[in-house]
């Protein structure tokens, strides 16, 4: 990144836990490797399934953000049981078009979206902005009476 003051840097993937701030499992970015027992894909999918091993099958929640996020994925972690949330890049073809952010929306709105055990939201924190969300670990469009925030957001 040219704006940044170091042209190099360590890559360092983790996997903590977000009260006790705890590092369960991390993977340092090694860039391509050799053939060999080091040679790793490096998508982000691949990424997260290496990460959460530790806990797959322990019904724990994995919070992501967009570069991480994708269908495939949370499809993965729900078969392992562990639930999936994260923020989505507003380019994924699963998105449908009425969550995307226009200039009809104002700021506050959110539309909820369900699937079986799976919850797709966009919410409007600006003009012409959207974020967008998605969860299996919650199964409600429930608003913070005091943000006025869908819950998902505060999670």
């Amino acid at each position: 990144m040219p704006n940044k003051p170091a042209k190099y840097g360590v890559k360092v993937f983790a996997l903590r836990d977000a009260k006790t701030f705890y590092c369960s499992n991390l993977e340092i970015y090694c860039g391509k490797q050799p053939p060999g027992p080091y040679d790793v894909r490096n998508t982000p999918t691949d990424i997260v399934k290496r990460l959460v091993s530790p806990i797959e099958n322990s019904n724990k929640n994995v919070t992501t953000d967009n570069w991480y996020t994708n269908i495939p994925l949370l499809h993965y972690l729900l078969e392992k049981k562990t639930t999936p949330l994260g923020t989505m890049k507003k380019n994924r073809l699963e998105i449908p078009p009425e969550f995307l952010p226009t200039k009809a929306r104002q700021p506050g709105e959110s539309i909820f979206g369900f699937q079986k055990d799976k919850l797709l939201v966009s919410s409007v924190p600006k003009r012409n902005k959207a974020v967008i969300l998605f969860s299996s670990m919650h199964d409600s469009g429930v608003m913070d009476e005091a943000t006025k925030k869908p819950e998902i957001i505060l999670d």
